[in-house]
C-alpha cells in the first residue's frame, strides 16, 4: 500500500511537472486571452478604483498630493508593458494551451464580452463591499489587533 501512494505521488509530481513546461504557442495563447480579456483596460480600472479608495484614508488637503504621487509611482511600476509577460507567464502556469485558447472564444464570445464591460463595475462594486465589511466592524479588528499585540 505504501509502495503505491508513494509511485502515485511521484507520478503527480511528474505530470505537475511537465505542466509547467511553457511552449511559445502556450504563451501565445496566454498573451491572446489576456488581449481578448482586456486585462491593460481593466488594470488601468482596477488601479484607479485602489487609489480613489486609498486616497479616502488621506486627509482631504493632502490628497492631491498623494493622488500624483501614487499615480506617477503606479505608471513606472504597474504599467501594463511592465507586467504583461509575468502575466502571461502566470496564466500559462494556470490553465493548459487548449483551455486558454478556449477562454479566447469565451472572451470574443457575446457574454465575455458582456463580462469585460461589467468588469470595472464589479471591481469596484466589490471593493466597496469589502471596504464597508472592514469599516463596518473596525472598532472590532482594533480591539483584536490590540489583544493580539499587547505586551
Amino acid at each position: 500500500m505504501k509502495f503505491k501512494l508513494i509511485v502515485a505521488f511521484l507520478l503527480f509530481c511528474a505530470v505537475a511537472k511537465a505542466q509547467t513546461t511553457i511552449t511559445p504557442a502556450h504563451l501565445k495563447a496566454a498573451e491572446d486571452v489576456l488581449t481578448a480579456s482586456g486585462a491593460a483596460t481593466n488594470l488601468q480600472g482596477n488601479v484607479a478604483t485602489m487609489l480613489k479608495q486609498a486616497s479616502a484614508n488621506v486627509p482631504a488637503d493632502k490628497r492631491p498630493k498623494f493622488m500624483e504621487v501614487m499615480k506617477t509611482f503606479m505608471d513606472k511600476y504597474m504599467n501594463w508593458e511592465i507586467i504583461k509577460d509575468q502575466m502571461a507567464a502566470m496564466y500559462a502556469k494556470e490553465f493548459t494551451e487548449k483551455e486558454l485558447k478556449d477562454l479566447v472564444v469565451f472572451y470574443n464570445s457575446p457574454l465575455g464580452k458582456k463580462v469585460n464591460e461589467k468588469q470595472p463595475i464589479l471591481f469596484q462594486k466589490g471593493s466597496e463591499i469589502g471596504q464597508q465589511a472592514v469599516q463596518s466592524h473596525q472598532v472590532e479588528l482594533q480591539q483584536m489587533m490590540q489583544e493580539a499585540f499587547k505586551e
